[in-house]
């Protein structure tokens, strides 16, 4: 009997690195990718373009010979991926689960698609019969929301549905974990590579305001460079035997993203972050709900436990990361292009703004 995989999400930025590393284990025969496109066509053409996008060596080719494509619509119909999945349920050794709507600033309702996605593919893997290991990403930011502080209305992370749902996700996988289900549940930092999701990521849309306003205030951050994660996924994968049922993969110190950014644009001035949000309500009030007054004590307050898998080597990260992988970041570079670019037309306009 073939030796397969199933995985959902395979064109995200994870997935599509995650599918690459999938195809080149030997002791994988199938991988089985979920996906929304009904036309096989347009599901290629969609693979082909992610890994364009994120550079990643795919070998389409080699990749049709050893995939087939499973057409559930996971948002829509997520109700229909078991029925999907059960002529499978021998032969699927693992699932991984990476499919995940990433909007920022809407209520959790908002994932109750993938709340349910997630149910129902943990109950394939607790199949008495046919049970399978489960690996699915979280988010280290989850732990933004634990933090017991009081106004909620304004401060963004907290009315950030996103968070809030990989909060779910982490305790009902230790829940389900401690009833028997095999599963690895990863909750890696802001993840950070040469190529990502650019001005996608919030991180980089943040770095662009501070480049624009030419002030910042003293950012702390958690990261997980790409190969980190990557590096820890594949070992479990190999080894799952001596995996932690949760890892962590995240540079063990926060970074400081302003001193970043300053050796990008040496002009931009620190200031207490009182003083930033008063800057930000007189210039952008709409970008306000980036800045609400929790979210420095939070970031403070919010602490970092790195955990790796046993074999995985992480000395070179024990001190900061190097300052390098950061400044050929190209999400941060065109970040700091478009915020330079923001910074003249918001000093074009204060002249029309004083006649």
């Amino acid at each position: 009997m073939p030796r397969s995989v199933l995985i959902t999400g395979s064109t995200g930025y994870i997935g599509s690195h995650v599918l690459y590393n999938l195809l080149r284990q030997k002791t994988i025969d199938r991988v089985l990718c979920v996906s929304r496109h009904r036309d096989q066509g347009e599901f290629w053409s969609s693979v082909q373009s992610q890994a364009n996008k994120f550079q990643v060596p795919l070998n389409l080719s080699e990749a049709k010979a050893k995939v087939e494509v499973v057409s559930v619509d996971l948002d829509k119909n997520h109700n229909l991926i078991l029925p999907a999945l059960e002529q499978y349920k021998q032969s699927v050794s693992a699932v991984h689960h990476l499919a995940c709507d990433t909007a920022y600033g809407v209520p959790i309702e908002h994932f109750e698609p993938w709340i349910n996605c997630a149910k129902e593919l943990t109950q394939y893997c607790m199949d008495p019969k046919y049970p399978k290991h489960i690996y699915i990403v979280g988010s280290y930011g989850r732990h933004l929301v634990d933090n017991p502080h009081v106004d909620r209305k304004e401060d963004f992370y907290f009315i950030n549905g996103y968070f809030e749902y990989k909060r779910w996700l982490s305790k009902y996988m230790q829940e389900k974990i401690d009833k028997g289900l095999k599963g690895t549940l990863f909750e890696p930092g802001y993840i950070i590579g040469s190529i990502d999701p650019g001005q996608n990521y919030i991180f980089w849309r943040i770095a662009r305001m501070f480049v624009a306003l030419g002030c910042a205030f003293k950012y702390a951050m958690c990261f997980t460079p790409l190969e980190m994660l990557m590096d820890n996924y594949i070992l479990s994968l190999n080894h799952p035997d001596t995996n932690p049922r949760i890892m962590s993969a995240v540079v063990p110190k926060r970074l400081y993203i302003h001193k970043v950014i300053q050796k990008l644009v040496p002009d931009l001035k620190i200031v207490d972050y009182e003083e930033f949000r008063n800057i930000i309500k007189q210039i952008m009030p709409k970008r306000l709900k980036y800045f609400g007054p929790n979210i420095q004590l939070v970031l403070e307050t919010t602490e970092i436990n790195a955990t790796f898998h046993p074999l995985y080597d992480n000395t070179r990260f024990k001190e900061d990361i190097p300052m390098d992988y950061f400044l050929n970041c190209t999400g941060l570079t065109e970040a700091v292009k478009l915020g330079l670019e923001d910074r003249q037309k918001l000093l074009d306009m204060r002249p029309k703004v004083a006649k």
